[in-house]
C-alpha cells in the first residue's frame, strides 16, 4: 500500500480536452495523487468537437508541415511533437482502448464517431483511488514556497504541484499574471465573420466546396482554401475560420474593413466565357446557375440591375465582365467578427516563459501550463486537440 507521505500532491485547474487528458495519464501512477478542479464534468468540452464526432487529430508525419496549421506557438510545437506526435498519440488512444481512424482529408477521427463516446471511454480512466475531482472555481492560486495554496468560492486546499489547463475561456490568464507570467492578449480565432456586402445573407444555408481564398495583411498576401457557408448573419467554414485565425490581431471595422478575394468554382473566366458563348440563346440565369447556385447568381443579378431573363448573348461586356469576377474573383469586405462564435482563443501565456521540455514554468518551479491557455492556436482540423494531447503527455512525463 502507498504511503501518504510519498504521494506526489498535484493539482488540475481545468479538466477539459488538456487537463482531463493529464489527468488520465497520471492517475495512472499509484504514487500521484489528483485533484482536479472545474466546475463542468470531465472532458464535457469535448462534445461540440468535430461536429459532435471529435476530430481527434490530422494525420500527417511531416512535423514541419504540420507545425505550419499553427499561427501561434509554431516553434514551440516542434519540440513538443517531436516527443509526442499524432502517431504516438493515436497509439496512446489505442492503448486507452479508443480506435481511430482517418478520413479522406486526413483528419482524423474515434471509429465511434462520438464525441460523447469518447468522453465516455476517457472518463473511466479516471475512477480511480488516487483522483479526486471537485466542482469548485478556483478563484485564486498563491505559492509560499512550501507549497501552492488554492482558493475556490468554498475552500482553501494545499498541493506540491499545479498544472493550469483552462483553456482560452476560463480564469487561467488571471491566475498565470498574478504568479508573475506574461499573458499575450488574448483574441478570438476560428471565428464566423460579418461582411459589408449584406445582401448574401439571404444565402443563409447555402456551402461552396473548395473554395480558393486570398486577402492582405500589410503587405503580406495569405493565401487559404476549403469550404464556406453562408448563414444569415455572417460567412462560416473553414475556409472562413482559416481566415479569421490569419487575421486574429487585426483591427477590423466597418471604417477599416478586410478585403477577401474568393474564387467560388474552379471553372477559369476563359471557361466561363467558352460556356456563355454555347448557350448564348439560354438566360442569363440559366446559363450562371448551371455552374454556381441559382440563389448566389441572382444576388449579383439584383445587386447590378441584370435582368436574369434575358438571353446571355444579350449582355452587355461590363455585366459579363461583372457576373464573371463574381465568380473568379468574388470580393467580400469583412466589417467584423460574429461576438462569441469563437471556437479557439488566440493568445495565452507567453511560450518564452514555459520549457518545452516539460511544460514547467521558467518562473515558478512546480507550476505548469498545457493546452489552449498557452500562446498557442491552430486551425480546424484536429490541431488545437493535438495541441492538448501533446502538451499534457510531456506535462505527464514530470510525473511518471
Amino acid at each position: 500500500m502507498v504511503q501518504e507521505s510519498t504521494y506526489k500532491n498535484i493539482a488540475v485547474i481545468g479538466c477539459g480536452a488538456a487537463g482531463g487528458f493529464l489527468s488520465v495519464l497520471l492517475c495512472k501512477n499509484p504514487y500521484n495523487k489528483v485533484t482536479a478542479f472545474d466546475i463542468k464534468e470531465p472532458f464535457s468540452t469535448l462534445l461540440p468537437t468535430g461536429g459532435g464526432r471529435c476530430n481527434l487529430s490530422y494525420d500527417e508525419d511531416d512535423l514541419k508541415e504540420f507545425v505550419k496549421n499553427y499561427p501561434r506557438g509554431e516553434k514551440f510545437l516542434m519540440s513538443v511533437f517531436s516527443k509526442m506526435d499524432q502517431r504516438k498519440t493515436r497509439k496512446l488512444f489505442y492503448d486507452l482502448g479508443i480506435k481511430t481512424y482517418v478520413q479522406s482529408d486526413k483528419r482524423v477521427f474515434p471509429d465511434s464517431d462520438s464525441s460523447a463516446k469518447i468522453m465516455s471511454d476517457l472518463k473511466k480512466h479516471l475512477y480511480t483511488d488516487n483522483f479526486k475531482h471537485i466542482k469548485e472555481k478556483v478563484i485564486n492560486l498563491s505559492n509560499n514556497v512550501k507549497e501552492f495554496v488554492i482558493q475556490t468560492e468554498k475552500g482553501s486546499y494545499k498541493f506540491d504541484y499545479v498544472v493550469i489547463a483552462t483553456g482560452g475561456r476560463g480564469n487561467g490568464f488571471l491566475l498565470a499574471r498574478n504568479l508573475g507570467h506574461k499573458i499575450i492578449d488574448p483574441k478570438p480565432s476560428l471565428t464566423a465573420l460579418d461582411i459589408e456586402e449584406k445582401d448574401f445573407y439571404k444565402l443563409s444555408g447555402m456551402g461552396f466546396k473548395n473554395v480558393d481564398a486570398s486577402f492582405k495583411i500589410g503587405k503580406k498576401k495569405y493565401n487559404c482554401s476549403g469550404d464556406i457557408l453562408f448563414t444569415h448573419k455572417s460567412i462560416s467554414g473553414p475556409c472562413i475560420f482559416k481566415i479569421s485565425s490569419l487575421a486574429a490581431y487585426e483591427e477590423i471595422s466597418l471604417n477599416n474593413p478586410l478585403e477577401i478575394e474568393m474564387r467560388m468554382s474552379s471553372l477559369t473566366d476563359e471557361e466561363i466565357e467558352n460556356i456563355i458563348k454555347e448557350n448564348s440563346r439560354k438566360t442569363v440565369k440559366n446559363v450562371f446557375s448551371s455552374f454556381v447556385p441559382e440563389n448566389f447568381i441572382m444576388v449579383e443579378l439584383e445587386k447590378n440591375k441584370i435582368d436574369s431573363n434575358k438571353q446571355a448573348a444579350q449582355l452587355k461586356k461590363n455585366e459579363k465582365e461583372i457576373l464573371i469576377n463574381s465568380i473568379t474573383s468574388l470580393k467580400l469586405h469583412v466589417i467584423g467578427r460574429i461576438k462569441d462564435s469563437e471556437i479557439v482563443t488566440a493568445g495565452g501565456v507567453d511560450l518564452d516563459e514555459v520549457n518545452s521540455k516539460t511544460m514547467e514554468s521558467k518562473i515558478l518551479n512546480g507550476l505548469y501550463f498545457i493546452g489552449e491557455v498557452l500562446n498557442i492556436d491552430g486551425f480546424t482540423g484536429g490541431f488545437n486537440l493535438q495541441n492538448c494531447w501533446s502538451t499534457a503527455y510531456i506535462c505527464s512525463m514530470n510525473f511518471n
